[in-house]
C-alpha cells in the first residue's frame, strides 16, 4: 500500500499547491457552490436537467463560455425543460494484459414538462443490453420517467414526492460511476427501479426516503424490493454529515446497506473533500450470510479557469472474512469545460487487487462529453 499512498500524497500536493485559487463553479462543488444540489439541477437528487442557476454555472465554469440553454437557446415554452447527454471513451486498458479500447458510454436526451409544481420527468437513450453473451447491439430505453410535485415551483428548498422509474437517492451521487461506493454498493450503473420518494430539501438539512420494487423487464443490476433513506446535515457553511440505509430483497438473497458520507470544503485551499463507507450485508438463500465494504476518498479542487483536477481512492473488500480478498485503486481526473456543453476528461486508474498481490490492473481514457 505504500505506492499508493506516496501517489496521493503527491497528487493532494499538486491540488493544494497548484495554480490559481479560484472557485469555478462545477456540479461537483455543492458546498463550494451551493448548500444543495436542487441548487442546480431540477432533481432533488441532482443531476439530469440544469435549472436557470445551473446553465449559469455551466456557462461560468467553461473556457469559451458560449449560450448554455438547451440547443443553444433554441425557443422552448416556459412549461418545458429539453436536454441530453452524450459521452464517448477511448484510450488504454489493462487488466493483466495491456490494450486499447474504444467504446460510446451514453446517448440520452431528457425533457421536463408540467406547471404549478407539477412536471413529468423523461430521460432514455440507446443502451446495451446486459446479460446478451457481449452483443453490442443497443436498444432504445428509459432509464428515467416519473411524475414529480415540487412545494414551491420557483425555488430550490421544499418538499418533493415523485413516483415513477429512478435511481433510490442515497450516498455521495458522485457522477463517476466507478467509484466503488457505488459500483459495488447501493447505486450501481443501472440500478433504477420503479419508485415512490419523499424528500425535504433545505440548505440546513437534506432527506430522501424512497421504496422500490425492482424491474422484471430492464433492469440487470438491482433484482430485490426494499427500500432506501438517507439524510445529510450541513454543520456550518463548508461541512455536512449523511447516514444513510438501503435494504432489497429478492429470492435469491437479502441485502442490508449501512453507510455514512461526510463533505468538507475548505476555501483558503480551494479543495473540496467528500468521502463514503458502506457496509454491505447480504443473506444468501437458503443459507449463508456475506459482508462486505466499500469506500472512496475524493478531493477535487480546480486549477486555472475551466480546469477541474480529482483524485480518488478507494477501497473494496469482497468479504470481510477472507484475509486478503479485497482491491485498492488510485484515481486521477482531469476535467477541461472547453464551452457550457463540451468537457474533455482525461480519466485514469491504477488498481490493485489482494493489497498488490493478484493481478493488477488500469485504465487511461480521454472522454469526451457532450451535453445537448
Amino acid at each position: 500500500m505504500r505506492p499508493l499512498a506516496i501517489l496521493l500524497a503527491a497528487v493532494l500536493a499538486l491540488a493544494v499547491s497548484g495554480a490559481a485559487r479560484r472557485a469555478d463553479a462545477y456540479p461537483q462543488y455543492q458546498l463550494a457552490r451551493d448548500a444543495t444540489c436542487t441548487g442546480c439541477h431540477l432533481s432533488p437528487a441532482g443531476g439530469g436537467l440544469l435549472s436557470e442557476n445551473g446553465l449559469v454555472v455551466a456557462e461560468q465554469a467553461s473556457w469559451l463560455g458560449t449560450n448554455p440553454e438547451a440547443l443553444y437557446g433554441a425557443p422552448l415554452p416556459p412549461w418545458l425543460h429539453l436536454g441530453g447527454d452524450v459521452r464517448g471513451a477511448a484510450g488504454a486498458v489493462s487488466n493483466g494484459t495491456p490494450g486499447g479500447a474504444a467504446y460510446p458510454m451514453q446517448a440520452e436526451v431528457s425533457a421536463a414538462a408540467g406547471a404549478r409544481g407539477v412536471t413529468v420527468h423523461v430521460t432514455g437513450g440507446l443502451r446495451r443490453p446486459q446479460g446478451e453473451g457481449g452483443s453490442a447491439a443497443h436498444v432504445l430505453w428509459s432509464r428515467e420517467h416519473y411524475l414529480m410535485w415540487q412545494q414551491h415551483p420557483d425555488g430550490s428548498e421544499g418538499l418533493y414526492v415523485r413516483a415513477g422509474r429512478f435511481m433510490p437517492v442515497l450516498g455521495l451521487r458522485l457522477a463517476e460511476h466507478v467509484a466503488y461506493t457505488q459500483r459495488f454498493g447501493a447505486s450501481p450503473l443501472y440500478g433504477e427501479a420503479y419508485a415512490a420518494a419523499a424528500s425535504y430539501v433545505s440548505r440546513a438539512l437534506e432527506v430522501h426516503a424512497t421504496g422500490f420494487v425492482h424491474d422484471s423487464i430492464a433492469s440487470a443490476v438491482e433484482h430485490g424490493d426494499g427500500g432506501a433513506l438517507y439524510a445529510e446535515a450541513r454543520l456550518g457553511a463548508h461541512a455536512a454529515l449523511g447516514a444513510g440505509a438501503k435494504y432489497a430483497s429478492s429470492d435469491e438473497v437479502h441485502r442490508t446497506y449501512a453507510g455514512l458520507t461526510g463533505k468538507l470544503y475548505l476555501p483558503g485551499a480551494d479543495l473540496l473533500l467528500q468521502a463514503e463507507a458502506q457496509l454491505i450485508h447480504q443473506r444468501l438463500l437458503p443459507g449463508g450470510t456475506v459482508d462486505q465494504l466499500a469506500a472512496y476518498f475524493l478531493a477535487t479542487r480546480p486549477l486555472v479557469r475551466a480546469w477541474l483536477l480529482d483524485v480518488g481512492l478507494g477501497h473494496y473488500a469482497q468479504d470481510v472474512s477472507v484475509m486478503g480478498l479485497y482491491r485498492d485503486c488510485v484515481d486521477v481526473n482531469v476535467h477541461w469545460m472547453t464551452t457550457s456543453h463540451l468537457e474533455w476528461l482525461v480519466t485514469t486508474r491504477l488498481e490493485l487487487l489482494d493489497g498488490g498481490g493478484g493481478p493488477n490492473g488500469g485504465y487511461a481514457l480521454l472522454q469526451v462529453h457532450y451535453r445537448i
